[in-house]
């Protein structure tokens, strides 16, 4: 087994050769944030979901994937400093969570190792669970509970033995004449286990800790020790409900209440990483039939992570506070991107045309934007709101790196015209997946 567990971690070390090759094959010096985003979803995640689920990854290895797409998104050169603009516990949520839908492959292959844990008490006719059970577990599944790990067992043997805290609240065991049901360590109460809930007793109560819940009913009667704690006596409460039936005990699968005879890694996962509030914006930055570019700037400005003079100023950096557009206000994420005189102008042109005012703030507009309707006959004039709306933003965000970095400077007019005409090649790309929303949408426009 230590051989077998040595041969996975050198095939692991070579996938990760492999995938720094992939990261730094890639012509990603023109490529967007986008576009990279796009390339670790694919490649990248395909790559290792198949790994997780082929074998268990160690913590290392995980920790090393983790930092080499969190360079390559953020720099697009893994042999760079990482300078992440949002954390890699954000990047990681769905997009209805507020991130950007990348895999936590710690909670990934956690899922993906559950999956070996549920084959032990589920899939009793695999000729894996078969040697386990009688080689690891001393020939009963239920010893899963109270075996160690041991140097003599595989890493991954350990590894399964050291995942029964998490896996412990989603098997139950179904009580019917409790032959099989251990007393101290099955989960077949709803106290879960006793052992850590009659923590405060003196002792086990004298009940030999492989015994069986039947071995202490005898002729109709509970066979415990009187009650000394509250938990001993809630227990004893609990055994008066319970009637044995002569039907032999059986374990249940269940996941946030509801029990199901399949296993799925991608429910698992979610259990895994818990519940998460989703954010009210999502649908406004990931709308449909928007550029991938431009959806992107927008979730950075909404979290706030795009580097504004005023970021800068708090990382210690010593420039200008002016605003780079209007030479007039600090230069903050706010006043950039709506109460700054230039982009006030610039919007009101599009503004006019999509028959919308502009409320007084930015929480106002991206509260506008997320309360648009939604409904069929007004769904062409909320896609291309939408579009406008991150199009705008992306093209004053474009000018004020321009005037920053080439000292190029456009009028608000020249700005507009290359805005009208992105939005044109837009709506025109439509057309041969939705015509008849493409035709609404540019009618709209002009």
């Amino acid at each position: 087994m230590y051989h077998c567990s040595r041969i996975i971690i050198m095939e692991i070390c070579s996938r990760i050769t492999i995938i720094k090759k992939r990261l730094s094959s890639w012509s990603v010096k023109s490529l967007s944030f986008s576009g990279r985003l796009l390339l670790l979803k694919t490649v990248i995640s395909g790559i290792t979901t198949f790994w997780c689920s082929a074998f268990i990854l160690p913590k290392a290895c995980i920790k090393r994937i983790n930092s080499l797409c969190n360079v390559f998104l953020w720099r697009g050169n893994i042999e760079d400093h990482n300078t992440a603009r949002v954390a890699w516990s954000t990047v990681t949520l769905t997009k209805d969570q507020g991130g950007l839908g990348l895999n936590d492959l710690v909670s990934w292959n956690n899922a993906c190792c559950l999956k070996l844990v549920w084959m032990l008490f589920f899939r009793a006719g695999s000729i894996w669970v078969a040697w386990f059970t009688k080689e690891v577990l001393k020939g009963s599944v239920h010893n899963y509970w109270i075996t160690k790990p041991s140097p003599s067992y595989s890493w991954l043997a350990n590894k399964l033995l050291k995942m029964r805290e998490v896996v412990y609240p989603m098997i139950k065991l179904r009580m019917q004449n409790g032959c099989t049901a251990r007393f101290w360590t099955d989960n077949w109460s709803p106290f879960g286990n006793l052992t850590t809930f009659l923590h405060n007793s003196s002792s086990r109560l004298g009940i030999p800790m492989k015994a069986t819940v039947a071995s202490l009913h005898r002729n109709g009667t509970w066979r415990l020790p009187p009650a000394r704690t509250d938990q001993e006596l809630q227990l004893l409460t609990h055994l008066t409900t319970i009637t044995l039936s002569p039907e032999d005990d059986y374990y249940d699968w269940e996941l946030a209440g509801k029990t199901t005879i399949k296993y799925s890694t991608g429910d698992v996962y979610a259990h895994l990483r818990g519940e998460i509030p989703q954010v009210s914006w999502a649908k406004v930055v990931w709308s449909s039939y928007g550029i991938s570019r431009q959806s992107f700037l927008a979730w950075l400005i909404i979290l706030n992570r795009c580097p504004t003079r005023d970021r800068l100023i708090s990382w210690g950096l010593q420039v200008p506070a002016i605003c780079l557009l209007c030479n007039s206000h600090p230069e903050t994420r706010d006043h950039l991107f709506h109460h700054c005189s230039y982009t006030s102008a610039l919007w009101a042109i599009s503004a006019a045309k999509l028959d919308i005012s502009s409320p007084s703030d930015w929480t106002g507009m991206v509260s506008v934007m997320v309360n648009l309707p939604i409904t069929k006959s007004r769904k062409a004039k909320t896609l291309l709101t939408l579009l406008v709306w991150k199009a705008t933003l992306y093209w004053l965000w474009h000018e004020r790196n321009s005037r920053l970095h080439t000292n190029s400077f456009r009028s608000i007019d020249s700005l507009y015209s290359g805005l009208d005409r992105q939005i044109r090649n837009r709506i025109s790309s439509i057309r041969s997946i939705n015509p008849l929303l493409s035709s609404k949408m540019m009618q709209l426009w002009l």
